[in-house]
């Protein structure tokens, strides 16, 4: 790769028309992957031709009403630009664009050559095949982003050439790794992992009012209109835990509810609360608050703030 410094001609140089306002370019830093501009982006309507380059923008400040066709279909997109959102300009192909209202937009160009090399290196892709979205939200992508502006406004920071070029493969691989057509692919996966999370009161509200049920993993998969394998992982990346061993712990807390503000016999304690015995509930109860039921019922004068690993009573209780 060339270690010659990105110019301003290889880009749109949007921040350089007369409508616009530049605030800071990185133009004399040696920056040889990437190229990075602040401007104040104001109304405007027209052809982006390629320059070969791909073009993230990222907005500071201000909102826009944006629309982009890509010439070679007939599909437009519209989009509202609110701040700590990006829009993607396509590297080889012609844009029809029109917006209306002033921005504050940090654009930060990164090299063909680099985007390609990630792309093979990183994830074994021969062809780059960026989704053009306008509004895109990436919290990843935010940070790099806000790194490669303080680099452009302090400079003394270690903001070498090499520092920003190892920034811009990371930004390169988050953009591939999340924004491609073929993480678009995977949008199925996203949105029920979006609608579980968005369900997990009601989903979590039926296994409490369900304890004393037989509760199988294919009845709460059904609450969350998943499969029992999508449950499985769901629930692990929601609560870091399995769906059997969260069932397990809101059992424990309703058992330890009836163990101190009730008086019933701890037979029925463990039918109330879905175990399938006594003495698995005995078990259960001991391993993970470290009391057998009966050693914690009679300590329910106290203030119990007794743990077992990771579980914490007055937590589960909750």
């Amino acid at each position: 790769m060339s270690e010659q410094e990105f110019d301003v001609q290889q880009t749109h140089s949007i921040e350089r028309w007369d409508r616009n306002k530049l605030i800071m370019q990185s133009a004399g830093r040696g920056w040889s992957t990437l190229y990075a501009a602040v401007a104040t982006v104001n109304s405007w309507s027209g052809i982006l031709n390629p320059v070969g380059h791909y073009c993230i923008g990222f907005c500071l400040r201000g909102p826009a009403q944006l629309s982009v066709r890509l010439m070679s279909q007939t599909e437009v997109q519209e989009a509202t630009l609110s701040p700590r959102q990006f829009l993607i300009i396509p590297a080889d192909e012609a844009s029809q664009w029109k917006r209306r209202g002033s921005s504050e937009m940090l654009m930060l160009y990164l090299k063909k050559d680099l985007i390609e090399e990630v792309n093979k290196e990183v994830f074994g892709r021969s062809r780059v095949n960026l989704a053009i979205r306008l509004g895109a939200t990436d919290p990843l992508l935010e940070q790099l982003a806000l790194a490669v502006l303080e680099a452009l406004q302090r400079p003394s920071l270690g903001a070498t050439p090499v520092f920003v070029e190892t920034l811009t493969h990371t930004f390169a691989a988050q953009l591939l790794k999340a924004h491609s057509v073929e993480a678009e692919q995977d949008a199925p996966t996203l949105a029920c992992y979006e609608n579980f999370r968005s369900n997990m009161a009601r989903v979590q509200a039926f296994i409490d009012r369900s304890l004393g049920e037989d509760l199988s993993l294919e009845v709460i998969a059904n609450q969350a209109n998943i499969s029992v394998c999508g449950l499985k992982r769901l629930f692990q990346r929601y609560h870091s835990t399995s769906p059997h061993q969260y069932l397990l712990e809101r059992r424990i807390a309703k058992a330890a509810r009836f163990l101190t503000e009730t008086e019933l016999p701890i037979a029925e304690v463990a039918l109330e609360t879905g175990f399938s015995s006594q003495s698995h509930f005995a078990t259960a109860f001991k391993k993970k608050i470290g009391l057998s039921p009966k050693a914690y019922r009679e300590a329910r004068g106290s203030i119990l703030t007794m743990s077992h690993g990771a579980f914490n009573v007055e937590q589960a209780l909750a």
